[in-house]
C-alpha cells in the first residue's frame, strides 16, 4: 500500500516548496546590504561602545565597506578597505562614515574627544594606516593619521572639537595602490576629552 505523502496531488506542490525555500536560504537574504542608518551606541561607564548590531548600516561613501554577518544576519565585524588608487584623504572627503543616533551626538557636539578602534589586519591586504575623522556640519573636517602595526591592535585618536556632529569617519591608507588595502574593525570607543 502506498503512503499518502506519495500521492502526486500532495508530494509534487511539497517538493516544489521546499525547493524554493532551500533557494531562498541559499541567497541568505538576512546578509543583504541595508540603507545606512543612524545606530545607538552602548554605554561603558563615560564611553559611547559600536560594536556588533553598531555596524548594521554604516554610509560606505567612496570606500570599500564589507559588514561580516554570522549566519543569521547578525552584525559582527566591519571590514573597510581605501579603492585602488584613491589618494590620502582630505578634509572635505566623508570616509566610511558610521552615523550616530542623535542623543550619542549630542554628547560630543563641540567637545574634543578620544577614539580607541580596534581591529584586526586583513591577511592579504592590509592597510598599514588608519585616518579617523569627527563629520558634522562642516563641509570640511581635519583626519587624524595614525600607523597601523600588520596585528591585531587598538589605536587612540585624539580628535578636535566639530560642530553639529553625525558621524565617525573611516579611511585605511596604504601606500601601494594595485589593489584595495583595508582594515577589519571589530569596536569603536569614543568619549569626551576631558
Amino acid at each position: 500500500m502506498r503512503h499518502w505523502l506519495f500521492h502526486p496531488l500532495i508530494f509534487y506542490p511539497l517538493a516544489i516548496l521546499l525547493a524554493a525555500a532551500a533557494i531562498v536560504v541559499s541567497l541568505r537574504p538576512q546578509s543583504w546590504p541595508r540603507d545606512p542608518a543612524p545606530v545607538v551606541a552602548e554605554r561603558d561607564g563615560d564611553w559611547l561602545v559600536y560594536e556588533g548590531e553598531a555596524f548594521n548600516s554604516p554610509d560606505q561613501g567612496l570606500e570599500e565597506v564589507t559588514v561580516v554577518r554570522d549566519y543569521w544576519g547578525r552584525p559582527l565585524r566591519l571590514r573597510v578597505a581605501q579603492t585602488q588608487t584613491q589618494p590620502q584623504p582630505l578634509p572635505e572627503d566623508e570616509g566610511a562614515r558610521i552615523l550616530l543616533a542623535p542623543a550619542d551626538a549630542a554628547l560630543l557636539n563641540g567637545k574634543p574627544v578620544v577614539v580607541e578602534i580596534s581591529y584586526n589586519p586583513l591577511p592579504v591586504n592590509s592597510a598599514n594606516q588608519l585616518a579617523l575623522s569627527l563629520r558634522g556640519s562642516a563641509d570640511r573636517a581635519p583626519w587624524v593619521t595614525q600607523e597601523a602595526p600588520p596585528e591585531t591592535a587598538t589605536l587612540r585618536f585624539n580628535l578636535p572639537p566639530q560642530a553639529e556632529v553625525n558621524a565617525i569617519a573611516i579611511r585605511p591608507i596604504s601606500a601601494l595602490q594595485d589593489m584595495a588595502y583595508g582594515l577589519e574593525i571589530t569596536r569603536i570607543r569614543i568619549r569626551p576629552r576631558t
